[in-house]
């Protein structure tokens, strides 16, 4: 793994609070390295460390990560040189498996010092359980993306504060993925308790609260079916967030920041003259523009401006299209058929059967070139209530599941609830085009495939159909990323990728 020699005397410092509080410190890239010993002795110095942590999300949920995640599935596909959108990983040449892993166990490395050091502070013994489990949470999303992402990877949770450490950390081997997920789970169900049972918007600067806790538990367990936990867990979010139904589906947008239905999303900005961090995620998924305009595919789109320098569009499959009922509020949103009662070229073509284009909410207003200031939505409550949903659905408790399933579809349009159970396997199936229906573009499409155990399948089936290279080049070993070959040789061999030989 990627260790930095210069970070592990101790964990990466964020600068102090100032007027803009602490989401301008997660904006910004610390300048300086603090061992403990000149460290914790506040909670505000404990606060500026977790703000640390949270950094390499930023370069994480990033385009590429969306591409392998969402337009290497069922649902969608990009025609692009991207070695992700063309199967073409291999350990030598691993894709975002690359700075995945690097990133992943960097921000594994700031959240052991964060709570290692939280737990020594100089500060009330009362205020640690609290700080103490926000780097819990975050090292449990850097675990979880890695074990998503790679299945058996390297568990530690020790703080990287002497070579000896450094040595003995660099040497450690796979472990199996659902071991590291259960020891998560614990963990998680220890400080879950202790962080703040509200809802993220309600918590100061958006930071980690109880219900990012319990949503990693869920996804973790559902990973390992463990339906009872990932139940559970799901039941505490329900206590805090309500009825979906108070939620407007307008909010789901990625320009709509923050709001109440947000579980946990990565902060981005952009301003003309302030402070930028920003992503490309946009530019996949809005249609090609017309020079110097706001025209775009022949419509004029003056929310996005004429700054915007699009790439090759996200494209989504045949079977995605097929999933929206024409009445379903959701189709207009997450593809692009017209916009304001103008149709865009492309789909107008074939005689009217051409495909649209990623819709609105994806689309960034105001994009300068490349890069957009959307914050990138990770974990949201109808989420939480469609895990629920399959949870309840393997355990029997078909009246739960029935009610989850239609709270979900009610949101979208009350015609859409089912009226009748159809059984445990039709039931998971629908559960399945719900997610795609509702969650396209949430970093999870992939995973979730995988985790049913029908990715090669189903991509087989879709989208390799449409595009020769996914159907030349997809394999039944891509459901997981290789190790990087660098990282296998920096461990003298106990790395390694049997699936990819």
């Amino acid at each position: 793994m990627t260790l930095r020699k210069h970070i592990f005397p101790a964990i990466l410092i964020a600068a102090t609070l100032a007027a803009g509080g602490c989401q301008k410190m997660l904006e910004e890239k610390p300048n300086s390295f603090v061992g403990p010993d000149g460290f914790y002795k506040s909670v505000s110095q404990c606060v500026s460390a977790l703000n640390g942590c949270y950094i390499p999300l930023n370069s994480i949920y990033a385009g590429d990560f969306m591409i392998s995640l969402e337009a290497t599935t069922d649902l969608a596909f990009l025609n692009s040189s991207q070695l992700d959108a063309k199967f073409e990983i291999s350990p030598a040449n691993p894709g975002i498996g690359d700075n995945i892993w690097s990133l992943c166990y960097q921000g594994v490395m700031y959240c052991n010092a964060a709570a290692y050091n939280i737990r020594n502070a100089t500060i009330p013994d009362e205020q640690k359980p609290a700080l103490e489990g926000e780097a819990v949470a975050l090292r449990a999303l850097y675990y979880y993306i890695l074990t998503s992402n790679f299945q058996d990877v390297p568990f530690y949770t020790e703080p990287v504060s002497n070579l000896s450490a450094l040595d003995k950390i660099m040497k450690i081997p796979r472990m199996d993925a659902g071991d590291t997920r259960d020891s998560l789970i614990r963990e998680l169900q220890r400080f879950a308790p202790s962080l703040p049972q509200a809802r993220t918007s309600d918590v100061p600067q958006n930071r980690i609260s109880a219900p990012m806790a319990y949503m990693l538990i869920g996804k973790l367990a559902l990973w390992n079916k463990d339906y009872a936990t990932c139940a559970a867990a799901m039941e505490e979010i329900r206590k805090i967030y309500g009825q979906l139904a108070q939620y407007p589906l307008s909010d789901t947008w990625f320009r709509n920041k923050n709001k109440p239905e947000s579980i946990f999303e990565v902060q981005f900005t952009w301003s003309a003259t302030g402070l930028k961090k920003t992503s490309t995620v946009a530019a996949f998924f809005t249609p090609p523009k017309t020079s110097g305009t706001s025209t775009y595919d022949g419509v004029n789109v003056p929310e996005l401006g004429t700054l915007a320098n699009p790439f090759n569009s996200i494209t989504p499959s045949e079977y995605m299209m097929s999933l929206y009922d024409i009445i379903d509020p959701r189709r207009e949103m997450i593809l692009a058929y017209s916009y304001n009662g103008t149709w865009f070229k492309r789909p107008m073509g074939s005689n009217g059967t051409g495909k649209p284009w990623m819709g609105p909410k994806f689309w960034c207003p105001g994009m300068d070139n490349i890069a957009d200031g959307n914050n990138q939505k990770v974990f949201r409550y109808a989420d939480a209530i469609l895990m629920l949903a399959e949870a309840a659905n393997e355990l029997g408790n078909t009246d739960l599941a029935m009610q989850c399933l239609n709270e979900v579809k009610g949101r979208a349009d009350e015609s859409l609830r089912l009226d009748t159970y159809p059984g445990k396997n039709e039931f998971l199936e629908e559960v399945k085009a719900e997610r795609a229906r509702e969650l396209m573009g949430e970093y999870g499409r992939k995973w979730d495939l995988v985790r049913w155990g029908t990715f090669f399948q189903r991509v087989s089936e879709t989208t390799a159909l449409e595009y020769q290279t996914i159907k030349d080049n997809i394999r039944p070993y891509h459901e997981f990323y290789p190790i990087p070959d660098k990282e296998v040789v920096r461990s003298g061999g106990i790395l390694t990728n049997p699936a990819y030989k």
